[in-house]
């Protein structure tokens, strides 16, 4: 496995069962623009060689698939703010671009084609809400930038409405949820909804695709289709999360799978940012936020909670089957203890 840093995020496409004809034509157009911009070698970010950039840009037009696909080895189920774009390009490093199927939709689209595996990624539930705020203050994104300018929805433009900060952010959407089932182009401030969306991706039809803001998921399906995910990933594990993807998809495990070599230290994992890095301390972190609104941040996510308590056990039983299966350490107890203190949900100090 070869893993290189990338400084651009894809465009957010539009879930497949609910594009119109109208939305897949500004799609193409983003398409041909960012692919104009690869062919001049401009640069996204100064900080990045053109080279990089260009790797990039092609990361950020592979990241969904415009179109279905009814067989793939792998159906990747693509949850905003949950490095959906990094997997896209481990997964592809692995088994091919064009044997991963990846876009927004619901996790039930994927018995709807001929998938050999399933790949399923979970967020500690405060850093997810934090980061979808944080897309949507910073605007830093070409793809959001482009697609909310041109419905005036930037700041300085008419219909700019999106919350100051994030505490108010979250106490806006406490006291006053915007309920009903649209996506983050048709919100009334151009952002996600904060409420329990991993739950919600586990558990939505696909026929009404992703769009869905509503306080409760059905939790049982979300619970019982995070079972049966063939593998299941976590942000807060990403180096071990591929390693298990590896093995799990190739059968084999890379030298940098030993999480007491030197290999291990060495390893640059992927990071296909949303070139928000940058601002990182423009905008600061969870920690910062206060208690009240840490409190609010978990009543809105509940579900998210729960599932993500649930997905942490599984992956480290998954993980100490490939370690039993391979001969090698994977996780290993500092990390472990770090994964597990993030499910207790402690609040900051």
């Amino acid at each position: 496995l070869k893993s290189k840093r990338h400084d651009i995020e894809p465009i957010p496409l539009e879930p497949i069962g609910g594009a119109s004809s109208a939305g897949y034509m500004l799609y193409f157009f983003l398409y041909f623009f960012l692919y104009t911009l690869q062919v001049a070698g401009l640069h996204f970010d100064d900080r990045v060689p053109s080279r990089s950039n260009r790797s990039s840009i092609k990361s950020y037009l592979d990241c969904w698939d415009l179109s279905r696909k009814n067989e793939a080895k792998v159906f990747h189920l693509h949850t905003p703010k949950v490095a959906g774009c990094s997997v896209v390009k481990d997964l592809s490093d692995m088994v091919g671009r064009e044997q991963v199927f990846t876009d927004e939709v619901c996790f039930s689209y994927s018995s709807q084609g001929n998938y050999e595996s399933s790949v399923v990624m979970v967020r500690e539930p405060r850093n997810h809400v934090y980061s979808m705020y944080q897309f949507c203050h910073l605007a830093s994104d070409p793809g959001y930038r482009l697609l909310v300018g041109k419905k005036q929805g930037l700041k300085g433009q008419e219909k700019y409405n999106l919350a100051e900060s994030f505490d108010a952010w979250i106490n806006e959407w406490h006291e006053n949820p915007r309920w009903g089932d649209y996506d983050i182009y048709d919100d009334d401030e151009f952002c996600y909804c904060p409420y329990n969306m991993q739950s919600s991706r586990l558990a939505c039809n696909s026929k009404k695709t992703a769009k869905y803001c509503h306080k409760n998921a059905d939790f049982a399906i979300a619970m019982q289709n995070l079972k049966s995910a063939t593998i299941l990933g976590v942000v807060e594990a990403y180096h071990e999360s591929v390693c298990l993807f590896s093995a799990r998809l190739t059968g084999s495990l890379p030298e940098h799978c030993d999480c007491e070599s030197a290999a291990w230290n060495a390893y640059l994992e992927t990071h296909v940012s949303h070139r928000e890095d940058a601002a990182a301390e423009a905008y600061g972190s969870i920690k910062d936020v206060p208690t009240d609104v840490i409190h609010k941040v978990d009543d809105m996510t509940k579900e998210d909670r729960i599932l993500y308590q649930a997905a942490v056990r599984r992956f480290t039983e998954d993980i100490k089957e490939v370690e039993l299966r391979f001969g090698k350490r994977i996780l290993c107890n500092s990390e472990l203890q770090r994964l597990q203190n993030k499910t207790t949900y402690k609040t900051p100090e």
